[in-house]
């Protein structure tokens, strides 16, 4: 196994990065993504939103300084240790985990450097390619679905752009409320 600083990491923070992980799976989990925008309900479209939301919260952690960039790390490594017991519990085997977890953290970094160039830049029109290109490269028909995912993520980012490292470490960090009626707002 390589290094862990979620193994290694002191109680407190594994507790406060599991709460940051829930958080990630509730709100990549919403049925909306999946009934309303399209986004495929297969493994591959559950790790894209995944992805996408960690990314955005490791990003923003990532602007609070020093202690949130040390929280972000460690947050990537709980990720990738959960998936890797995942796949270990899908029956993979040792080998297969290793070539998997390798190349699910390849497509991550890809990833990541692409949405937060987009943060950075302020470039939601590139984002949503990148989103066409990654969240729905196997989706054949699309409306303004592509669209919608990328007014999310925006709103998202600019609710946490704002935010002091003791928002995340707060009870009031949450990802933005999604349901029907937000989804046809602007953000």
């Amino acid at each position: 196994m390589f290094f862990n600083s979620y193994a290694m990491s002191k109680h407190q923070q594994r507790n406060l990065v599991d709460s940051f992980y829930q958080k990630i799976i509730n709100v990549s989990r919403n049925k909306i993504f999946y009934s309303k925008l399209n986004v495929p309900d297969t493994l591959d479209g559950r790790y894209d939103l995944l992805v996408l939301f960690s990314i955005i919260l490791t990003f923003s952690l990532s602007k609070t300084g020093k202690k949130g960039i040390e929280l972000s790390q460690i947050l990537f490594d709980k990720i990738f240790l959960d998936l890797d017991l995942s796949l270990r519990e899908m029956g993979a085997g040792d080998a297969g985990v290793h070539i998997k977890i390798k190349d699910m953290i390849k497509s991550y970094m890809g990833r990541q450097k692409s949405y937060c160039d987009c943060f950075e830049n302020n470039n939601f029109f590139k984002l949503k390619k990148s989103l066409i290109n990654n969240v729905y490269r196997n989706v054949n028909q699309l409306s303004n679905e592509p669209e919608k995912l990328t007014k999310y993520c925006k709103k998202c980012i600019y609710e946490f752009g704002n935010k002091d490292l003791d928002y995340f470490l707060s009870e009031k960090f949450a990802f933005p409320k999604l349901n029907d009626f937000s989804l046809n707002q602007n953000f």
